[in-house]
């Protein structure tokens, strides 16, 4: 994302080149409307990218595919917005990476078909490696129903802790917040007694440390909007007790907010079960598309499995 000055001194984001993953599936159909509103919102490129499976001939389903790229060509053009194509046979999950890489757009768009339990764990999923992985942010849409997708931005959440993934991802938000009315809530959650820590403890002195950490928490919030150049949006910012997923996906429902922002910190092969561990959980529970903001610090560490990742 690129960060222009507006005439009112506030900072917004601008999109130049939108990357999308498309295939036959409802949440592939519902990522490309969501990707196309964005590159006709920014003037941006749009690049849609197909991966034929490895256990798949590269002719099988050809004459599919042609049609849905014909198709989704005339979609953009009709919103005036200037159309690429890539296909390629591979894990698509690396083939989407290893095309961000070459391409370097501003942002990736994927699908998820929001799977739990027994299914997911069978069949993996590729919006969960690809934002877990990527260097640039990662926009994760849900399937909807009904009317495609438009990105509003009107009203955003993002959840914040210490590390410098949530400082990117709160620059993100406060850039893509930047029309007086919008609005902007700051969340941070502090671990409460739901989150494995005994009951028992409360009695010797944890009860009271925990509400030091929300004091502290609140503090460090209070400081990082007061810092930050957010002369359009209001701002509102939260500190809660309790589940970190539970409580995130509570306030994202309870305010109506149209998306999510996360960081993703990058700590080499762990970065996925880190994504899984808290962004992954709350994408399964909420229905509105889900930023994921690297830590360019060490955006791109996390590489070398990407080609055994397998397809969702």
């Amino acid at each position: 994302m690129k960060f222009i000055t507006k005439p009112d001194g506030s900072i917004m984001g601008q999109f130049s080149r939108v990357l999308v993953a498309v295939d036959f599936s409802k949440p592939a159909r519902s990522a490309f409307e969501y990707a196309l509103a964005l590159s006709q919102q920014h003037g941006a490129e749009l690049i849609a990218v197909q991966a034929v499976p490895l256990d798949q001939a590269f002719g099988w389903e050809a004459r599919e595919r042609l049609a849905l790229t014909a198709k989704l060509r005339q979609k953009a053009d009709l919103a005036n917005v200037e159309f690429k194509d890539r296909v390629q046979q591979g894990d698509p999950a690396g083939i989407i990476q290893l095309h961000a890489r070459s391409l370097e757009p501003d942002v990736i768009v994927v699908g998820t078909h929001q799977r739990t339990g027994t299914d997911r764990l069978r069949m993996g999923s590729v919006a969960e490696r690809v934002a877990a992985s990527a260097s640039v942010p990662v926009f994760v849409v849900p399937t909807r129903r009904g009317t495609a997708a438009v990105p509003s931005f009107r009203h955003l959440v993002v959840a914040v802790d210490d590390s410098a993934a949530s400082d990117r991802a709160l620059d993100h938000a406060l850039a893509l917040a930047s029309d007086p009315g919008d609005r902007l809530t700051v969340l941070h959650v502090v671990p409460g007694s739901g989150s494995g820590v005994p009951v028992h403890a409360f009695r010797s002195g944890v009860a009271e440390y925990q509400n030091q950490l929300l004091r502290d928490a609140r503090v460090r919030l209070q400081r990082a909007v007061s810092m930050a150049d957010h002369a359009g949006a209001e701002i509102d910012t939260r500190v809660l007790l309790g589940d970190t997923t539970t409580e995130i996906a509570r306030v994202v429902a309870s305010i109506g907010a149209d998306l999510l922002v996360v960081g993703v910190p990058k700590r080499g092969i762990l970065s996925r079960a880190l994504f899984g561990m808290t962004a992954a959980r709350v994408l399964r529970r909420i229905d509105i598309p889900l930023l994921a903001v690297p830590d360019v610090q060490t955006a791109g560490a996390d590489q070398e499995g990407i080609a055994l990742q397998l397809a969702a």
